[in-house]
């Protein structure tokens, strides 16, 4: 026998993100049990079901969402294989039919119905062949209570139309079990699909070599981020950063040394970023940072600390030609003037600062 997974500790994890996914999933279908409820409530209103009968559904129905939703909040669920009980709650609900069923006959209709429903239930976390499984185990149990009530009623009319319902189920089965098997198949086709769109979409706001936002992208971040600063007011700054005397490496070694030093600059700007900053490859050797709810002091500040880190930064090479640094200007956005006059006034600030003679942080203000 196949031994429990072991929880730590159930009641921590009782609360994680997927165990409130799965209560929220088991609530969903209750949903459902509460609707098989409504629906007896009709065939009680046509006689159809005695008034006992009907509270015992109640009671049952009850019973069982109680008993599931206790064992979701307490985490016992996770010492399962399926943490999410979805056989088990098919089966309950459908032993809880047939009993509804074995005392009033009438309602074999609706337990058709539901009965499929559970199967679709059941389709979003098993396999075809375990829903077969599950289904099989359903349909035993129907005969068993069409057996159960020949046995004790002698009523023939009555199990001629089980045996006709049981038929009817039985020949279904199996096309919805295939049907929805190539839904699930097509629905995962599309998942995967999906995500490797978005990998596809996510690589071409990317710069292949840095790894950081591409031109294009940083130019939309700079707009965003403009509405943003406008609508909450808030400072906006950016900080337009060049290699200093990049194209020696280039030169004195090969583009493939170039392109070395690039991504170790991008490693050490990566590890100095906030979670609120945007960074991006502008072009060449030249970046953008964007420093949102940052005032044209804070982007200095920033800005120098990554000078000297930068200034700082080993980069292996096959002979020493002095260390990498970097330039940079800086401006600080105000409300109402295009973004990219900002974003001028910051590249005026870098040409400054390389004129007058690199490795520092220059500012311009409006």
């Amino acid at each position: 026998m196949a031994s429990m997974p072991a929880v730590d500790n159930p009641a921590q994890v009782a609360d994680s993100p997927k165990q409130r996914l799965r209560l929220r999933r088991f609530l969903f279908a209750s949903a459902f049990s509460v609707l098989y409820l409504v629906v007896l409530g009709v065939f009680y209103t046509q006689g159809m079901i005695d008034r006992k009968t009907l509270a015992q559904a109640f009671g049952l129905v009850a019973l069982l969402i109680v008993g599931f939703s206790a064992v979701f909040r307490s985490g016992l669920n996770l010492r399962f294989p399926d943490p999410s009980l979805t056989g088990g709650q098919l089966l309950t609900s459908v032993f809880t039919m047939l009993y509804v069923v074995y005392h009033a006959p009438d309602t074999r209709l609706a337990f058709a119905s539901f009965f499929f429903v559970a199967l679709m239930f059941g389709m979003l976390r098993h396999t075809a062949r375990k829903l077969a499984v599950l289904g099989g185990v359903s349909l035993l149990a129907f005969a068993l209570v069409i057996g159960l009530r020949y046995f004790n009623h002698h009523d023939a009319e009555i199990v001629r139309l089980d045996l006709l319902q049981l038929v009817v189920i039985a020949s279904t089965l199996p096309w919805f079990l295939f049907i929805g098997s190539h839904v699930k198949r097509l629905q995962r086709g599309l998942n995967e699909v999906s995500v490797r769109l978005e990998d596809i979409e996510e690589r071409a706001r990317r710069d292949d070599l840095t790894g950081f936002y591409n031109r294009r992208t940083l130019l939309v971040a700079m707009e965003e981020a403009k509405q943003r600063a406008d609508a909450v007011r808030e400072p906006l700054s950016l900080c337009v950063i060049d290699l200093d005397l990049f194209k020696r490496y280039n030169d004195e070694f090969d583009h493939l040394t170039g392109d070395q030093v690039l991504r170790a600059f991008a490693r050490s700007v990566q590890e100095g970023l906030r979670s609120t900053d945007v960074f991006g490859r502008y072009g060449g050797e030249e970046f953008v940072q964007i420093c949102r709810h940052t005032t044209l002091a804070g982007a200095i500040a920033d800005a120098e600390r990554l000078r000297a880190r930068i200034g700082a930064l080993d980069v292996p090479l096959p002979r020493s030609i002095g260390k990498l640094t970097v330039s940079i200007g800086v401006a600080q956005y105000q409300p109402g003037e295009p973004i990219m006059q900002t974003f001028a006034r910051a590249d005026g600030a870098l040409y400054r600062a390389k004129r007058l003679g690199r490795n520092r942080v220059e500012s311009q203000g409006p």
